[in-house]
Parts: C-alpha cells; sequence; structure tokens
C-alpha cells in the first residue's frame, strides 16, 4: 500500500494545511488513471527550491513511459477537475507537466518538444515547452520532492552549467521582447502590476543561475541579486518582492502598474540582457587569444 504522503518531512503544512492530502490525492488519481503508464510524480517550483508561500503555485512534473495521445489526456483532465472542486488553495493552483521518459534522454529537443502541460488554475490539459527546459530538469533532479516513484537521478542525468546559461541568454531575450511589447499599451500581462513585480524577479533569478549554475527560490535570488548587482537597482528589485504579496489572489494581474516602475523594469531588463550576453563577447575574445 502506498504510503499517505502526509508523513513527507519536505512537503509543508504551512500556510496551506490540506497541502499535504491535496498531494496525496493528486498522486493516487494520477496512478490510477495513468496504469503502467505512470513512472513517478515529483515536485518542483518553490515547494522543491524552498521558500513556499501563500503567494506560490503548486508545481509538479509527472513522468510517464510513454506519451499521452489526444485520447488519453480526458483522464488527466477529468481528474484536475475533481482536485479543483476540492475547493482551497493548492487544489486550485496546481500547475505542471507530463513527460515521457524517453523525451528526458533527448537533450536536443529541450525547449523545442512540447509536452502536456496544465496552466495554474486550468484544468485542460495543452502542449507546451513550459517545463521541457534545462532549468526544471536541474530543479527535478537535484531538488526534487518525489511523491511517487524511483529517485529523480535515475532517470535524468547531470545538467551543465553551460545549458542553464545558455537557456537563460534566450529567456532573457524572449522576456525582454513580451515586455517591451506592452510598454506604454493598454493592460496587458506584463504591464500589470502582477506582470511587472514577476519580470523583475525573474530577471534576478536568471541572473543568479547565470553566475551559479544553479536554481534557488525567488527569495534567495533577490537577496543575492541585492548583494552583488549595483545598488542603483536596490529599490526596484525590493518593490518588486514588495509587490509580489498578494500575487496569488490574481487581482494585481487586472491592474495596471505604474509608468515610472514599467520604465525602471525595462531598464533592468537591458541591464541583464547585457551582463547576460557580455559574458559570450568575454570568451570569444579570451578564446581568441589562445
Amino acid at each position: 500500500m502506498r504510503q499517505s504522503l502526509v508523513a513527507t518531512e519536505r512537503i509543508p503544512t504551512q500556510p496551506h494545511p490540506e497541502l499535504p492530502q491535496v498531494l496525496d490525492r493528486f498522486v493516487a488519481g494520477t496512478q490510477n488513471v495513468l496504469g503502467d503508464n505512470f513512472v513517478g510524480a515529483y515536485l518542483v517550483g518553490s515547494l522543491a527550491t524552498g521558500d513556499f508561500d501563500n503567494d506560490s503555485d503548486v508545481d509538479f512534473v509527472v513522468i510517464l513511459d510513454h506519451d499521452l495521445d489526444e485520447g488519453e489526456v480526458g483522464g488527466p483532465e477529468a481528474l484536475h477537475r475533481e482536485i479543483q472542486n476540492l475547493g482551497g488553495y493548492p487544489a486550485r493552483h496546481l500547475e505542471g507537466s507530463y513527460i515521457s521518459q524517453p523525451l528526458l534522454s533527448r537533450i536536443d529537443l529541450v525547449g523545442v518538444q512540447p509536452v502536456w502541460y496544465v496552466d495554474n488554475g486550468a484544468t485542460t490539459l495543452t502542449r507546451s515547452t513550459h517545463d521541457n527546459q534545462w532549468h526544471v530538469r536541474w530543479i527535478l533532479r537535484e531538488r526534487g520532492i518525489v511523491l511517487a516513484g524511483p529517485d529523480p537521478k535515475l532517470l535524468i542525468g547531470p545538467v551543465k552549467k553551460e545549458a542553464l546559461r545558455t537557456e537563460m541568454r534566450t529567456s532573457i531575450q524572449e522576456l525582454g521582447t513580451h515586455f517591451m511589447a506592452e510598454l506604454d499599451k493598454p493592460l496587458g500581462w506584463f504591464n500589470s502590476r502582477f506582470g511587472q513585480s514577476f519580470t523583475v524577479l525573474t530577471c534576478c533569478r536568471m541572473l543568479h543561475t547565470f553566475h551559479t549554475g544553479e536554481i534557488q527560490s525567488k527569495l534567495a535570488a533577490v537577496r543575492w541579486a541585492e548583494q552583488s548587482v549595483s545598488p542603483e537597482w536596490d529599490e526596484l528589485i525590493r518593490q518588486s518582492w514588495a509587490e509580489r504579496k498578494g500575487a496569488g489572489l490574481g487581482e494585481k494581474v487586472d491592474q495596471l502598474a505604474e509608468p515610472f516602475l514599467l520604465h525602471e523594469t525595462a531598464r533592468f531588463v537591458a541591464f541583464v540582457e547585457s551582463e547576460l550576453w557580455s559574458h559570450v563577447v568575454a570568451q570569444s575574445i579570451a578564446s581568441g587569444l589562445h
């Protein structure tokens, strides 16, 4: 008989006491729906990296023996609807992907091959590369919480630091493109109060990962950035962390951020992009000297 997840030490009971029970229901339901296709279920995101709080999503990865076809997604979708109907924050904020074990061995398909993904608060599975990324693989292997199944280190090889650095360079360009597209425009997503703070905090995490080769929590990355980047960004970083509070309620997505903060954020994104790409130039120069 499968041991109850309530006894798992790494699953917090604060600030959401019902979280272990929700995860118990999720894993039992997933095993039942997938049958022999189920390999393992794992927690990633802030539950794995630390500093899980009132505004955090419940991020998961389910490993499959083989990919689901279009006719098989109805089972997981019905389960997500059932869990949402339980009520409470954790039940409404599950977010994650269903990834086949063979895909985990394909380094050429990271960031390329879409997998089945359920967004935060959704119940419909869609195809997305959201979790088929190097940083998610790193968290899964190095920090992932096993809900059921083998140690993730048996399923996925080490993630090279240069792979993470390359992903951060690509990601900052994409983030900058999306953010700038909404600057001085009517309310969108990136120019909302939530989007503005999300952008700054994501930049802090990108910088931290680029320099350390690790993925830590948002709060850890913020504290690192406050000690590691120019003091001119201190106020923006502190403001963005404070603005994150209450994000889980969803109200800040519907409120336009202050224009000054949006333009300061645009400058910060440009600064981070310059920092990440300046290392490429330095490496190229160094290689040319040898």
